[in-house]
């Protein structure tokens, strides 16, 4: 009877022994005695011998162990799939062969594999939020959470690091940093291929990447993943699916997390993650990491194996690699339009199609298509180059004109290589526009005239020479007027060798 007491206990949120210290309730007495030896009390005299691991119970050593050992000898018997725990055996048995899902939720159906994904579910869907923060509108009906959150008003963060002073809100955080930055232990192995990490759930992903069968296909390209949710998220790339809507803007996003991170930077302009060293903010502590990374540390660590190319986010490097594959999923229904990325894809669509410009320059009228765009442009008006050359001065509006320029005239490096000719160029648009001399291609057209140019800037000069008239660079010494900026030049030189 006590057995079926335990287990009717699963269903049920009755937890009726309570901890002394902690808010922390069991369903049974030993559950509660190893929380108690586990959480509060001092002596953990069970040591690993590969790594700093203590704990309180050699049963827990013993599951630690399999780490390093890699032994997993709970096997399934209809995939093969192999485990160090029973416990997690019988998890894969229920969620990928007899999709059995024995915890239910009473309020609204949702079925679980787990008791913990159960309890979870009930916590963010149904318990009431009763704890508020103070600072901003976040609830959450986990204390816990809540204590969580309040460090980013605050900035506490009580765990120190004895080595080098780095400090966390986290004990967890602090563990893997102590791991990886000084210790340089990593102790999850791959056993297939001996990769290893300093955090279990960075191993799970190096697994399910590139040993598993990616048996999840794109239906629109050749993308593959070995996750369901992987290839959810990647099909909303096709379909343009947002199922995340904003209730301010009607703003839609892919996944939760960008939803809450477009709420903080576009309506309340909460940017609770604070750089020690310039006071920049970040909606996310992953924006943090790659502004430090970015801006602090001039640390590249994700490097393109074909031409060397570094930077500093993953992010950066997928878009980079697109220029070697050609690889562009992303189509305009309007013209065959092929795009690297969903967002250039929309850019084009505005820019080329709707004719919108939603971005205007409060001084001179002009629209741009993007935001950056504008930016660009206000630098005219402005005159500011933030961006400046350690060898010569030369101020620069962007940090990648002033790269350029480093290039073209201080190291005289032209990475940018010609396959026909030999012709080595500094800057990738170079090359593409001297490529135009050998195939001929002019892929811009006039609307007017069937003129075809290989830049976008030489059909718009053709434009205004040939069919506007207009004429907008101008000498305010004479008041000469040229359609380009180069006959506008031209021009100023008479009027500077009439003065010499």
């Amino acid at each position: 009877m006590s057995n079926l007491k335990r287990h009717v206990a699963k269903h049920t949120t009755d937890k009726p022994y309570k901890c002394d210290i902690f808010e922390y309730g069991a369903t049974q007495l030993t559950t509660l005695k190893r929380h108690v030896l586990d959480k509060h009390t001092a002596q953990k005299s069970y040591k690993c011998e590969v790594c700093a691991y203590v704990t309180s119970r050699m049963f827990a050593l013993k599951r630690h162990s399999a780490i390093h050992t890699g032994e997993k000898p709970y096997k399934c018997d209809i995939c093969g799939f192999s485990s160090a725990h029973m416990a997690n055996l019988n998890h894969h048995i229920r969620a990928k062969h007899s999709n059995d899902k024995p915890y239910k939720c009473d309020v609204c159906g949702y079925g679980a594999t787990q008791r913990s994904n159960l309890k979870r579910h009930i916590m963010d869907k149904h318990r009431e939020k009763s704890y508020r923060c103070e600072h901003c509108g976040y609830a959450t009906s986990r204390k816990l959470d809540l204590k969580r959150h309040i460090t980013t008003h605050t900035g506490e963060k009580p765990y120190k690091c004895d080595i080098c002073g780095f400090s966390s809100a986290y004990m967890a955080n602090l563990k893997q940093h102590i791991i990886a930055k000084h210790t340089n232990d990593k102790p999850y192995k791959c056993v297939v291929c001996g990769y290893g990490a300093t955090k279990r759930s960075t191993l799970k992903m190096h697994i399910m990447d590139k040993h598993r069968e990616k048996s999840y296909k794109c239906e629109h390209c050749d993308y593959a993943t070995s996750r369901m949710l992987d290839l959810k998220r990647h099909i909303a790339k096709h379909t343009g699916e947002k199922t995340y809507k904003c209730d301010i803007c009607g703003h839609g996003a892919v996944r939760m997390s960008n939803l809450r991170q477009h709420i903080i930077t576009k309506h309340t302009g909460e940017r609770p993650y604070k750089c020690d060293i310039c006071e920049h903010g970040a909606v996310g502590m992953s924006n943090l990491k790659q502004h430090i990374i970015a801006k602090h540390t001039g640390e590249r660590p994700y490097k393109c194996d074909i031409c060397g190319y570094c930077t500093a986010r993953a992010s950066h490097l997928k878009r980079h690699m697109a220029k070697h594959t050609g690889e562009r999923p992303y189509k305009c229904d309007s013209c065959g339009y092929f795009a690297a990325r969903m967002s250039d894809l929309k850019q084009h669509i505005i820019a080329k199609h709707t004719g919108e410009r939603p971005y205007k320059c409060d001084i001179c009228g002009h629209g741009a298509v993007r935001m950056s765009t504008l930016k660009r442009h206000m630098a005219k008006h402005t005159g500011e180059r933030p961006y400046k050359c350690d060898s010569c001065g030369y101020g620069a509006a962007r940090m990648s004109t002033l790269k350029q320029h480093i290039i073209a005239k201080h190291t005289g490096e032209r990475p940018y290589n010609c396959n026909i000719c030999g012709y080595r160029a500094a800057r990738m648009s170079t090359l593409k526009r001297h490529m135009a001399k050998h195939t001929g291609e002019r892929p811009y057209k006039c609307d007017s005239c069937g003129y075809g140019a290989a830049r976008m800037s030489t059909l718009k000069q053709h434009i205004i020479a040939k069919h506007t008239g207009e004429r907008p660079y101008k000498c305010d010494i004479c008041g000469y007027c040229a359609a380009h900026i180069s006959n506008l030049k031209r021009h100023m030189a008479k009027h500077t060798s009439e003065k010499s």
